[in-house]
């Protein structure tokens, strides 16, 4: 009787040793996995970080290009102005 029970016992720490290395392992890989992921987040971060910088630039950019177009189109409108006044003076003059 004796002896069965530590047959018993034995394979029950044989199966607990088992489960033991196979949960090892299994922390392992996700040990693995949550480094690679944490790695991609990381990078995705960065390229966030990145990509909102540059919006930001470019933001300034079409901004400043926007200003620039309409001092032009501001500078274009009075010179026609003028040119039609010359011209209203000229048809008067006839």
């Amino acid at each position: 009787m004796q002896l069965e029970n530590f047959e018993r016992l034995e394979e029950k720490i044989t199966k607990a040793i088992k489960i033991i290395d196979k949960l090892k392992q299994e922390n392992q890989q996700i040990s693995s996995s949550y480094s690679g992921l944490a790695n991609q987040i990381y990078r995705f971060e960065e390229k966030t970080k990145n990509l909102s910088l540059e919006n930001e630039r470019l933001k300034k950019d079409l901004k400043q290009r926007e200003g620039d177009f309409k001092r032009k189109e501001e500078k274009i409108r009075r010179q026609l102005e003028k040119l039609l006044e010359k011209l209203t003076f000229v048809e008067n003059f006839d």
